[in-house]
């Protein structure tokens, strides 16, 4: 390997060529993001296509805002960041709401904004700093998750949305060098970003630790910057344990207990379909890179290219690793846009003016065709299906809901599903969930008294927010057969059901709905508690309501 660096940039005349060109990319990049932070606020909560993993994020933001604590009240086999951001976005509002999400995303945006922004200013071109930085604020106020089709509106999985472009953000910080030194600055940035992935989620976290060791490796981390990095996590482990009492220890025990859950035939299976979907971008990559290796070679240039191809193979591979741990993302691996930009960096000196690049030598058209490509193909798919996602929710706001659409809860007044949405979402086809939790909520209004807390046998429990209950304590926040338990790794009895007066149990019907194997799971662990420690009081077409015997 080449002791030059090849993901270097320019000399610092770079500096005096771009003012020169006096385009005001730093102003251009605050306008755009705010922008986009003013139309997600006008959009508002959109209308849910995928509804029910939407009541994670409410019940977890809503045990927050009443004092409850990640890790020690509840478990949670996701990290908390997503859910201490709508906690937050309840406390704006004088009737918590679904609108907290947005909320949320929007108290996210300048945070996240701010540091890819810093991040890409330091070491890119303006102009693809700017696209950088605006691409990962997209990221942030999407309504839909990576790998979904632009009708399928939701807030679901918002924690790998805001994972990848903190992982994306990270990768530009340690695999390129910044123009100049500012180690402590670069350092405490760099620490901001782990520390976000940690409580944002652990895959992105563990394969960022990787990310900063190679950067280490190349010499694109000063190892000078290391202090800084420490004190910047530090800065967001003390904001967690401070401001939401979330300590390191307790959400690391929610991780190892969800680790020993996961079915690695279903994650071997989403690694061999990830590694499918995003071939075509891998082998573009690689041919790009093998034209630079072919360029250096031709030119008789005693440096090749080695840690560029150490690069692309890492991000590609890191990427695909991150993706098997997550839902089905298909190609919609944002980090992978790092590749170009990587590229892009290192051949500045030589790409046309118009490309950003300083114009003082030639890159062959074929290759630079293929570099336009590999940036094109990384960015325009997600970026393109996010766009026409918001656009979709934008047409919808108007129109309004069926009364049999909204649900009959001040706080999920707000909580709207298209009465033509046909989603597998759990239990009922997506359109029937407004009259599924309508059914529940009037089931238990005709027996709860002051005090009474409930617990539900499903994928997430939906009544504590919508009837403003004081919540359980002791269990799992979600429930997903082989991601967050499985029959042989699950909490016992006695701390998911201690406190709990009543427990609800959604009716299955053939054919409608995803995730009845979880509630059979689970009727199959803790049935016999149930039996002995419950008793039936009322069953409707939706719901069985069990009350402590």
């Amino acid at each position: 390997m080449s002791t030059e660096n090849d993901v270097r940039l320019g000399e610092t005349d770079d500096f005096a060529r771009e003012a020169r060109r006096r385009v005001p990319w730093p102003l251009l990049t605050v306008t755009a993001v705010v922008v986009l932070g003013l139309f997600s606020w006008w959009l508002g909560p959109v209308a849910l296509v995928a509804p029910w993993d939407n009541f994670i994020l409410l019940d977890g933001g809503y045990r927050i805002a009443q004092g409850q604590v990640p890790g020690a009240d509840f478990s949670n086999a996701i990290g908390p960041l997503v859910y201490a951001l709508t906690s937050l976005g309840m406390q704006l509002q004088a009737v918590p709401s679904l609108a907290a999400v947005t909320y949320g995303c929007l108290l996210f945006l300048p945070i996240a904004a701010v540091l890819a922004g810093y991040v890409a200013h330091r070491r890119l071109p303006g102009g693809y700093a700017t696209g950088f930085t605006v691409f990962m604020a997209l990221l942030v106020i999407s309504v839909r998750p990576p790998g979904y089709s632009p009708g399928t509106t939701t807030y679901a999985m918002l924690y790998n949305k805001f994972g990848w472009l903190l992982y994306s953000a990270l990768l530009l910080a340690v695999l390129v060098r910044p123009r100049t030194r500012r180690p402590l600055a670069d350092g405490v940035a760099l620490g901001l970003l782990l520390g976000l992935l940690a409580y944002d989620k652990a895959n992105f976290f563990l394969v960022g630790l990787l990310a900063v060791g190679l950067g280490l490796l190349l010499r694109t981390v000063a190892a000078r910057a290391l202090l800084g990095a420490l004190a910047g996590f530090g800065l967001i482990v003390a904001v967690f344990w401070l401001g939401f009492g979330i300590g390191p220890a307790g959400y690391a025990r929610d991780v190892v207990t969800a680790f020993a859950a996961q079915g690695t035939g279903k994650r071997l299976g989403l690694l061999l379909h990830s590694i499918a979907y995003n071939a075509p971008v891998g082998v573009l990559a690689l041919l790009v890179v093998a034209g630079l290796f072919w360029l250096a070679r031709r030119r008789g240039e005693p440096a090749r290219p080695w840690r560029l191809l150490v690069v692309t193979l890492f991000v590609l591979g890191s990427s695909v690793v991150i993706s098997a741990a997550d839902s089905p993302e298909k190609s919609d691996l944002a980090a992978l846009v790092v590749i170009p930009l990587v590229l892009v960096a290192a051949r500045k000196p030589e790409l046309p003016r118009w490309t950003g690049g300083d114009g003082r030598g030639r890159i062959p058209v074929p290759l630079l065709a293929g570099l336009v490509l590999l940036l094109v193909a990384t960015t325009a798919p997600i970026a393109g299906k996010d766009a026409l996602a918001l656009g979709i929710s934008a047409t919808r706001r108007d129109a309004l809901a069926a009364p049999s659409q909204r649900i009959t809860s001040p706080h999920l007044g707000d909580f709207v599903v298209p009465a033509d949405a046909k989603w597998q979402t759990a239990y009922r086809n997506a359109a029937a969930v407004p009259a599924m939790l309508d059914d529940g909520l009037a089931l238990l209004r005709r027996h709860l008294r002051p005090g009474d807390r409930v617990a539900s046998l499903s994928l997430a429990n939906p009544f504590a927010f919508a009837l403003d209950l004081t919540p359980v304590t002791g269990g799992p926040l979600w429930w997903d057969l082989e991601i967050s338990f499985d029959e042989r790794t699950h909490p016992p009895a006695e701390q998911v059901f201690g406190d709990a007066h009543w427990v609800m149990v959604p009716k299955l019907r053939a054919g409608q709905g995803c995730c009845q194997d979880t509630v059979e799971a689970l009727t199959r662990i803790y049935g016999g508690y149930l039996a002995q420690h419950f008793r039936l009081v009322e069953s409707t077409g939706d719901w069985t309501l069990l009350a402590r015997a």
